[in-house]
């Protein structure tokens, strides 16, 4: 990989980071909003999953933008704007608003992995793809890692006004940054060979096992965006009586997991080269742990421990990426990853609220108990569950595609 491809990849993985701050910080500022401005836990869990909506409905278009466009100006436009809605958010305190400000920040972030899975594709050669492509989880989690305490402390000491107005400056660089180096031309595929119509988007949605990959990929993967997203920093404040900040730190150590745990998988499945045995080890661990964490009261060193573990081990969703890969053609790898993509946003769409809706609906006081969260997270054990069943109807030997 030359040095072009080097500051390129750097880019999409900074946007992958910002991604991740953008969805992440209504978790860390969600109690002050409840008990400020007065919204209850639904209209909070909906101002939160705002986000999605527009990150899943545009999915499918930031594929095909960057399948058939430049992906210079879609990177730096999608970049700007998820600074430039952090700025709204910021100045405008008004529930509609704040909405339509996530549903903004949903827009630019569609592109993120759709744009870094784009570029891997298009700058480096096939036999690297799965090793490269994984480091998407360690670049998106580490902007998760750092949307947890680190942001927490940068908004309990700046105040998170100041502080996401501080992020939205960093991310409107880096779009400039973007303009500046993003390219499509490349050594691995010349640009005279990108193309796209309909017949390619007809066979991404035709081929079956593109569909167990989206809801594989989404099902697996939620319980991470559930708990990073919203309801994990309020259900370990409840848990060990303790600052958001402190909680914050047991979530980053989640994603902090995710971003070492994506190429450790990619790893073994190159090795092994049997995706789906890993998938399965990595959902039964998964659910052992997710369910201890819920549901055993531990130690917050221990606790810490098995955060890392989650996330290490629901990190193997990342093997999705590399089946996708070989049996879509290069052409339509944009569209194929954001079909793949959109799982993630589609079940967070209607998982985030109904989580909120079971809080509201059990709380017997003032404010969300204990025995509330036990309750309103039983679902994400599920997800695992649910997630293995799916792998019994994945292929996963194919024949490397001809159309490259």
């Amino acid at each position: 990989m030359n040095k072009k491809a080097t500051i390129i990849l750097l880019i999409c993985a900074g946007f992958l980071f910002f991604k991740y701050l953008a969805q992440l910080f209504p978790s860390l500022i969600g109690l002050d909003l409840m008990h400020v401005d007065k919204i209850n836990g639904l209209e909070l869990a909906i101002m939160a999953s705002s986000y999605y909506y527009s990150y899943t409905f545009m999915q499918f278009g930031a594929g095909y933008i960057l399948d058939k466009y430049n992906v210079k100006y879609a990177a730096f436009l999608a970049i700007l704007a998820i600074g430039l809605a952090m700025m709204l958010f910021v100045h405008v305190h008004v529930f509609y608003i704040m909405c339509v400000s996530r549903v903004i920040m949903g827009i630019g972030a569609s592109f993120a992995t759709i744009l870094y899975m784009k570029c891997t594709a298009m700058w480096v050669e096939r036999k690297f793809f799965g090793i490269i492509s994984s480091l998407l989880g360690t670049a998106t989690m580490l902007g998760a890692a750092v949307g947890g305490a680190p942001v927490a402390l940068l908004f309990s000491n700046v105040g998170w006004q100041n502080g996401l107005e501080i992020i939205a400056y960093i991310s409107i660089l880096l779009a400039i940054l973007a303009l500046i180096f993003v390219s499509s031309n490349n050594e691995v595929v010349p640009k005279q060979q990108i193309k796209m119509n309909f017949s390619y988007l007809k066979e991404v949605l035709i081929k079956f096992d593109n569909w167990v990959l989206l809801f594989y990929s989404g099902i697996t993967f939620i319980p991470v965006l559930i708990l990073g997203g919203l309801w994990g920093t309020p259900f370990l404040v409840e848990k060990f009586a303790t600052s958001v900040t402190h909680a914050s730190i047991l979530l980053s150590i989640m994603f902090v997991g995710v971003a070492i745990g994506s190429p450790v998988w990619a790893l073994l499945a190159l090795a092994l080269k049997r995706q789906k045995i890993l998938m399965h080890l990595a959902n039964i661990m998964s659910f052992i742990v997710i369910v201890t964490i819920i549901y055993i009261g531990l130690s917050y060193f221990i606790t810490l421990i098995l955060f890392f573990i989650l996330g290490f081990t629901i990190s193997a969703f990342m093997l999705s990426f590399p089946i996708c890969r070989e049996i879509n053609s290069l052409w339509v790898m944009g569209f194929a990853v954001a079909f793949i993509n959109t799982g993630e946003g589609i079940i967070g769409t209607f998982l985030e609220p109904f989580i909120g809706w079971i809080l509201d609906r059990v709380k017997t006081g003032t404010s969300f108990s204990l025995a509330n969260y036990h309750i309103a997270l039983s679902v994400l054990p599920i997800c695992f569950i649910l997630s293995s069943l799916s792998l019994f109807f994945l292929n996963e030997k194919k024949a490397i595609n001809k159309n490259d």
